[in-house]
């Protein structure tokens, strides 16, 4: 679930076997469903999310800064209590601060390079953005305006990906591809153990695309957005409660003492970050029309307009 992410996909390099095999189809195949992965929807263009937005500031980064935080207090204490007396004659030795420094204090700049510094200081979340009228997909990327990946609707190779550690996981991918090479990746939505559900996924994007906005939901009542990408406490906090599964929800008054610890570093993630800003061209190319029938209302908080729901 972390590729792509904590670790960047494999480019410069011929397609797979099992991607050409595993393709999306670009004709109407079942049923439509955006599973909570599009935040804007209109007639010009429709963002989604990208996979790693459920895992923001989630269990990797919270227990890793949960266990850094513990092993530093640790250290300082050591520093304090035990290395002063560790000689007869009181002198402090060099060496075991240095070791004691390099082990407990100097674990963060590690963690920083592989972890926190992909989650802390970055962007809010990386949108993926189809534009109906220029026939063009936008991917946002950790470099920002200026690392936007654009790729026409037609020439950009869309498949079901496979998580790599946790390889039931499944997920849509898209290639950026160059004759056979693939040069640029990037994936879409969020990821499921379970195929139909991102095959839906992709119908909801490919309907959208192909057939109009007007065409996304199965049921047109149900024509609604759920997913809010607002950094409030309420959105962390109901992100970490969904994320439990329905199996776990009936105990989540016991699991509290693991659900604050996740809400608080995913908000702690999310205000440490900034809103990603679309470059110029992106902007331009995508003006809503004042009357559009077919923009939906953004929720404020994640599943504001399901029904019966109080705020």
């Amino acid at each position: 679930m972390y590729t792509g992410w904590l670790r960047k996909f494999k480019v410069d390099r011929l397609l797979e076997p099992q991607e050409r095999y595993e393709a999306l189809p670009r004709n109407r195949s079942g049923r439509s469903n955006e599973h909570h992965c599009v935040i804007r929807l209109n007639s010009t263009y429709m963002d989604v999310v990208d996979r790693r937005y459920r895992l923001r500031g989630m269990v990797a980064t919270t227990v890793g800064t949960l266990v850094c935080t513990m092993m530093a207090l640790f250290g300082i204490w050591l520093l304090a209590m035990w290395v002063p007396n560790a000689r007869p004659d009181g002198q402090i030795d060099g060496w075991l601060v240095a070791i004691i420094l390099t082990l407990f204090i100097g674990q963060f700049p590690v963690m920083w390079r592989y972890t926190f510094g992909r989650d802390f200081f970055t962007y809010k979340y990386y949108p993926i953005r189809f534009n109906r009228r220029t026939r063009m997909v936008h991917a946002y990327t950790d470099a920002g305006p200026s690392g936007v990946i654009s790729v026409p609707w037609d020439q950009a190779y869309f498949h079901l990906g496979h998580g790599e550690g946790e390889t039931f996981l499944r997920d849509i991918r898209c290639h950026v591809m160059d004759g056979e090479m693939v040069r640029k990746t990037f994936a879409v939505g969020h990821y499921f153990d379970d195929p139909a559900t991102i095959r839906e996924i992709w119908e909801f994007i490919r309907r959208y695309r192909d057939e109009g906005p007007e065409h996304v939901f199965d049921v047109p009542a149900s024509a609604q957005l759920h997913l809010s990408v607002a950094d409030t406490w309420k959105n962390c906090y109901l992100t970490v409660i969904i994320s439990l599964g329905e199996g776990l929800l009936p105990y989540r008054a016991v699991l509290m003492p693991l659900l604050v610890p996740l809400a608080t570093c995913r908000w702690l993630v999310l205000k440490s970050s900034k809103a990603p800003q679309w470059p110029a061209y992106v902007v331009t190319e995508s003006h809503i029309d004042a009357a559009d029938p077919h923009q939906l209302a953004e929720p404020e908080y994640v599943g504001q307009f399901y029904e019966g729901r109080g705020a």
